[in-house]
């Protein structure tokens, strides 16, 4: 594979490379991120490998990072390529910090997110394709009511998929009425969403914090901060950042609620240990 990678970005660029270091920067659940270097000739690139069997999802992470990069960190892209059973895009490369991210660099993250969120208001809540959230299909539908884009492709599409693999967390159609009431009145103007804000899904670099993997639509912009507050116990940061820039409406706490819900399903496929979370989190929803 690397010896095919190495001959794609020589022929790209038109001058030799060769890989005489390697370094592994970050492992997702179908991708890889690399570092490597050709000493010799101080020259370094950012390769992410993915399996060919997730190609589509591949290509639509890669061509959704082109598309935010007027508001997130996003690297330029050299090179796509393919070797026998894998896909590949090579990024300019850039400086990885080992440490986590430091208070300043979350602050400047929650203003980029709000920048984006802000300019880039669309008509509708939905997507062109379908994308993915991990390895799971993230339905989008374009519909004109949020109430029931969120309560049908989000809440009702997750608890299907968990009840196909066995598990009967609660009834579909009683949760999704429930969710569906408590976010009637509530009519977002759509925006794009990066949809996967996780810890685990930032790389700290020296140009800002870069978030390699997303499953982009268009949706209410608390959705995407839903991620963060439900698995990151220290935001403070970046929610500084993000409601400097762009002010947080009425009932912001009581919808995060109910917008928690949706990570939590979703992360629930790779962590069985969040069953017990879920349920107490349903039962916070029917307290509302």
């Amino acid at each position: 594979m690397w010896q095919s990678i190495t001959k794609q970005i020589t022929d790209c660029m038109d001058a030799p490379f060769n890989i005489d270091k390697r370094q592994l920067l970050l492992h997702t659940q179908d991708s890889n991120y690399y570092q490597i270097s050709d000493q010799k000739l101080g020259v370094s690139y950012i390769v992410r490998i993915t399996p060919k069997s997730m190609a589509t999802k591949f290509d639509m992470v890669t061509r959704n990072l082109s598309l935010m990069a007027d508001w997130l960190i996003s690297p330029k892209i050299i090179l796509y390529g393919s070797t026998a059973d894998q896909c590949f895009v090579v990024f300019e490369t850039f400086d990885v910090e080992e440490s986590p991210p430091l208070p300043n660099e979350w602050h400047a993250l929650g203003k980029r997110f709000a920048k984006m969120h802000h300019e880039s208001q669309q008509g509708m809540y939905g997507w062109d394709e379908d994308t993915f959230i991990y390895q799971q299909i993230q339905p989008n539908r374009w519909q004109k009511n949020w109430a029931s884009f969120y309560s049908e492709q989000r809440i009702g599409w997750q608890l299907q998929l968990h009840q196909e693999k066995g598990k009967h967390l609660f009834n579909i159609s009683d949760i999704t009425s429930v969710i569906h009431r408590l976010l009637h009145h509530h009519h977002p103007e759509p925006c794009l969403l990066h949809g996967q804000l996780l810890l685990d899904n930032i790389l700290v670099t020296s140009n800002g914090l870069f978030l390699p993997d997303n499953a982009c639509y268009c949706g209410d912009r608390e959705l995407d901060l839903a991620w963060l507050t439900t698995f990151c116990p220290n935001y403070d940061d970046f929610m500084q950042g993000y409601t400097e820039t762009w002010p947080l409406p009425q009932g912001y706490e009581t919808r995060q609620v109910i917008y928690a819900l949706y990570p939590l399903l979703v992360q629930l496929h790779q962590d069985p240990a969040l069953e017990t979370r879920v349920h107490h989190h349903i039962a916070l929803i029917l307290a509302i």
